[in-house]
Parts: C-alpha cells; sequence; structure tokens
C-alpha cells in the first residue's frame, strides 16, 4: 500500500508564529540527533504578510553536514548544491515540498556579479551571525522549530508592520549588487516603500547592476512583473538609475509626447498603464503572461526613434514603430537571456510587430481566416489581449468594444474548424509524393498553394478535393 503525501498546512498562530514542520519526521529525527532547526528568510515574512508560502528554507545548527545527509537520507531525496555553500535541496518522501537546507553561514563577495564568495559555514555559527548576511531586514528572521524562539534581531517584523524595505546594513549593495533590484522588486510585489538611507544607497550604486549577470537581473524582473502593478517598480527603476541601465530602451521614451492630446502623457506612461492592463485586466484572457507582459513593455519603445511632428498638421506620428520595437525587443532578449526565465522571443517579436492591426469586426470569413494563419492560432488572442491593453493605456481606455466583437469573430471561425495552416490540410507530403512528385521544395510550394486555396474556401479542404486540384495541375 503506498504512503499518502502530506501537505503543509498553514500555521496557526497562538502565542507566536508556529512551523508547519513541528511534527515531521525529519525535523524529528534531527533535534532528537541534537541538531537545532531553523525556519527562516522568505516563509517566516511570508507568514506575517499573510501570503500564501511556496518554498520553505531551514538552517540546522549543532550538527554537522554529513550528519544532516545522512538523517534526511532515510526521509527522501537528498542532494548537495555546490559544496562551497553547504546547501542540500531535499524532497520528502512524505509530503509534496522541496526544501533548501544550510548550514549556518557567513559568506563575503570576493568577485563581481554575484557569483565569487567566501564563504565559511560551520554548525556552530550563530543563526544570529547567519542572518546578518542577508539582504533586508524583513528577510532576516529566524523562527526556531519545536520552541517559541522566534529571532528578530533586525526588527524586520517592524519594518513589515510599517511597510518598508530596509537593508541590514551599510554596504550591502556594493557587497552583492543584484539587491538593488531586488529592493525594488520586493517594494512592487508587496506594496512597500524602501527606506529613506536605503533608497539614498540604492541610487548612489545603481551602476553596480552592471556587474551582475544577466540571468539574476531577468529572474527579478520576472518577479517584478508577477506583482498586482508592475508599473511601480518600472517608476522606481527609473528615479533610481536603474531603468537605463537595464532598459535603456524604456527609459529613451520618457518625455516623448505620445501624441494623443491627454495633458503631460509620455510613451512611458502610456507603455506603464499597458504592462498592467497586462498584467491584471479582466478583459484580457491570457493577463499575467509572461510573454505578453513582455510585448507590452516593448510594443512602443520604437516610438522615441521614429516620431515626427507635422506642425502644418499639429500632428505627431510614429510610423513603422512596431517594427523598431521589434528589432530592440530581440537585442534587449539576447542582453538579459530572457529565454532563462522562461519567455519565447519568437512570439514576444510577433506580438510586438503586429500590434497595430485594423480591428474591424466586418471583416470577411475569409479575412479573419488568414488574419489567424498570419498570427497563429496559438498566439491569435494573446495578440488581441495586448491590444486590448493597449487601448487600456490609450486617450479611450473603454473603447474595446470593436476588438471584442472581432475577438468574437474570430472564435466562431476557429470553432468552425476551418484550416489555418499547412498542418490543419487534408493531405500531407506524403499524399503529395505518392502522385508521382519528388521530394524537395516542389512538395513545399504545393501545399502553401492548397493552403491559399482552402484558406479563401474550406469546404475543398477534403483528401479527394484536394488531390484533384493537385492531378489537374491546378495548383
Amino acid at each position: 500500500m503506498s504512503k499518502s503525501k502530506v501537505t503543509l498546512k498553514t500555521r496557526i498562530e497562538d502565542a507566536g508564529p508556529v512551523s508547519p514542520f513541528l511534527s515531521v519526521d525529519f525535523i524529528k529525527d534531527l533535534r532528537q540527533s541534537g541538531g537545532v532547526v531553523f525556519e527562516v528568510g522568505g516563509s517566516v515574512r511570508d507568514y506575517f504578510l499573510g501570503r500564501h508560502i511556496k518554498d520553505y528554507d531551514l538552517v540546522i545548527c549543532r550538527l554537522p553536514l554529513h550528519e544532516i545527509k545522512k538523517i534526511l537520507a532515510r526521509h527522501g531525496i537528498v542532494s548537495l548544491v555546490g559544496k562551497s555553500f553547504g546547501i542540500i535541496k531535499f524532497k520528502s518522501t512524505k509530503f509534496d515540498c522541496q526544501l533548501d537546507i544550510a548550514l549556518p553561514r557567513k559568506e563575503r563577495s570576493t568577485g563581481s556579479g554575484h557569483r565569487d564568495f567566501d564563504v565559511d559555514f560551520d554548525p556552530h555559527i550563530p543563526i544570529e551571525e547567519d542572518l546578518k548576511r542577508r539582504d533586508f531586514t524583513i528577510n532576516a528572521m529566524a523562527l526556531e522549530i519545536g520552541s517559541s524562539r522566534f529571532i528578530d534581531p533586525y526588527q524586520g517584523k517592524n519594518d513589515i508592520d510599517h511597510k518598508l524595505i530596509r537593508s541590514i546594513q551599510k554596504g550591502s549593495f556594493e557587497e552583492d549588487p543584484l539587491r538593488l533590484l531586488r529592493a525594488i522588486q520586493f517594494a512592487t510585489r508587496f506594496n512597500f516603500k524602501i527606506e529613506e538611507k536605503t533608497w539614498e544607497e540604492i541610487i548612489s550604486n545603481n551602476k553596480l547592476i552592471r556587474t551582475v549577470s544577466s540571468e539574476r537581473i531577468s529572474e527579478e524582473i520576472n518577479k517584478l512583473l508577477s506583482s498586482d502593478k508592475p508599473s511601480q517598480g518600472f517608476h522606481l527603476m527609473h528615479e533610481s538609475g536603474l531603468l537605463q541601465e537595464i532598459f535603456p530602451e524604456l527609459e529613451a521614451t520618457i518625455n516623448v509626447e505620445q501624441g494623443n492630446k491627454i495633458q503631460n502623457d509620455d510613451v512611458f506612461k502610456h507603455t506603464m498603464r499597458v504592462l498592467d492592463a497586462a498584467r491584471k485586466d479582466n478583459a484580457i484572457e491570457n493577463s499575467g503572461n509572461l510573454d505578453l507582459l513582455l510585448a507590452a513593455l516593448y510594443h512602443d519603445v520604437g516610438k522615441s526613434k521614429t516620431k515626427r511632428f507635422f506642425p502644418q498638421e499639429d500632428k505627431i506620428t510614429f510610423y513603422g514603430h512596431q517594427l523598431v520595437s521589434k528589432r530592440m525587443l530581440i537585442k534587449r532578449f539576447n542582453t538579459l537571456k530572457l529565454s532563462h526565465i522562461g519567455a519565447n522571443i519568437e512570439d514576444v517579436s510577433c506580438l510586438i510587430e503586429h500590434h497595430m492591426f485594423q480591428t474591424k469586426s466586418f471583416f470577411s470569413d475569409k479575412a479573419i481566416r488568414r488574419f489567424i494563419n498570419k498570427i497563429g492560432k496559438d498566439l491569435i488572442f494573446k495578440l488581441i489581449d495586448l491590444r486590448i491593453a493597449d487601448n487600456r493605456g490609450g486617450k479611450y481606455p473603454d473603447g474595446i468594444k470593436g476588438i471584442q466583437k472581432l475577438k468574437k469573430r474570430i472564435i466562431q471561425e476557429i470553432e468552425k474548424e476551418s484550416p489555418f495552416g499547412i498542418k490543419d490540410l487534408a493531405i500531407n507530403g506524403h499524399d503529395i509524393m505518392d502522385l508521382g512528385i519528388q521530394e524537395g521544395p516542389d512538395v513545399g510550394r504545393i501545399l502553401h498553394q492548397l493552403l491559399e486555396i482552402v484558406l479563401d474556401d474550406p469546404t475543398k479542404n477534403t483528401r479527394e478535393a484536394l488531390l484533384n486540384i493537385i492531378k489537374s495541375g491546378k495548383s
């Protein structure tokens, strides 16, 4: 009989926070062997914030690493992450959660890019010393499992109560420049303010972000984009000088007049409204999708290079800005290695290139099918979403009825199971070669010609009809 997995349940507060690990078998074994086990970092913070907890970090004092591994191996899968960091990835057989388990440690940066550290991990280092190396006060709290002891040497709980992001010590950003962006990411996600001295240090050290690896930066941007209102983070990045360092194309859109007659509006402010809509708007089907958010972020960056003013007409134009925006996105995408966080460069660039499509709902069925064919059935609704978000950021944010009618037409055409691509044809390349046509470019040419025929008239998408078309030489 297989063992059922146990889900870690929300802890219950009595006199203070209670760890959900209190009754877990491997914790009991660690404690009985002399270990002192602490829940640390984000899960303690998120408990006080009332947020859903996905990941747990534990620190184990007073037991050597080999002893910890030996005990854990009896309860699940153990793997060591880098000998220099003394971190164990542990997957218990009893509950569905992977844990990061570490010895207490001290660390000092010895190189650039948040990559090189001198690390001293020792089971006898006090937990307070381990907490000292962390980034912000709200992440430097610990809860001893099996005890009522709550360790908060830097008043992190007080900063949570006052909604503040505060670095633990001066020089924190020089030690690890990624914290420059992490401070803004946390402030945005939690709707906190950055404490004044911490903010001053961010501004004075903003150029240190250049030393951080692209993968690290993209991970923090991904977290920032997951916030309810990501525009807050990009405004903070601008005010701190980090936007120029990370997204110079976005910085260049500030003070570029949008041309929509909204007072004091510019392309950057418009983009921020579009971004927030793409993140969270009831009319947007794929709200929060990473590719959609990146498309919203970069859809208009080309306007800084294509703006033209015609004084006689008092008119501003941005002809071709979508193509320029696409090229700028591809360059930044590769620089930041955004594929590392799961973004798709082909999809994002396609959304940007085509976001200026006509939204007339009275298009013929044939035109609708060709539109779906051009964009792709898998991407068409994200493009619709981008256009809705674009409208939300414009002069008439409620003017989306035309787009919604077009979306309805697209849904109706897809439900007809009309052919939209070569894979939807009733025959394939092998069928064509069975007619005596040799494998090569001619097969592909014929398939494309057949697709053009059935896009105009889907009733011809039958095996018999398509083979007859080829035999008659009409393709």
